[in-house]
């Protein structure tokens, strides 16, 4: 992911000419605004664990609580990374995994957002409320619906 995003890091670094849709040019950067995936993805990229929130401290037993997290930062998260670097070599495969799962990471030593000027997982990680709507009304609405008016008047309906 980290080369094939390579030209837009770059931009970001020191800009690009782009065309406006009027045909102006202009100097344009590229910071990481949005990534928009389904959660095992969000993890993925925020260097969590599965158990554990891309956007916050919090991990599996603290979800639900009514408190209010600390943003899971960029710092935070290279700061992490470093300390799981300096308990353990990732040459010793399952030695590291287990320094990692320690501190609620997955594994990933160098994210592709690294070297992107001010990109923060916190930030540029969004729920994609699509997948998340369409979940809630296939698990809710319509067994609802399906239950109630049965099978075979749903398929004929629709």
């Amino acid at each position: 992911l980290s080369r094939v995003l390579a030209p837009l890091k770059t931009a970001a670094h020191v800009g690009i000419m782009m065309n406006d849709p009027v045909g102006n040019l202009r100097y344009c950067f590229t910071p990481l605004a949005a990534y928009i995936t389904d959660t095992p993805e969000q993890s993925l990229l925020a260097c969590t664990n599965p158990k554990s929130s891309p956007f916050t401290t919090a991990i599996s037993k603290d979800f639900g609580d009514p408190f209010l997290h600390d943003p899971r930062t960029r710092s935070h998260t290279l700061a992490a990374i470093r300390k799981v670097l300096g308990k353990s070599s990732a040459q010793d495969y399952k030695a590291f995994l287990k320094v990692c799962k320690t501190l609620h990471l997955n594994g990933v030593v160098e994210p592709f957002w690294l070297d992107w000027p001010l990109s923060c997982p916190s930030q540029f990680l969004h729920i994609e409320p699509l997948h998340h709507f369409h979940c809630f009304s296939w698990d809710h609405d319509v067994k609802w619906c399906i239950e109630v008016v049965t099978p075979p008047e749903i398929n004929f309906r629709f």
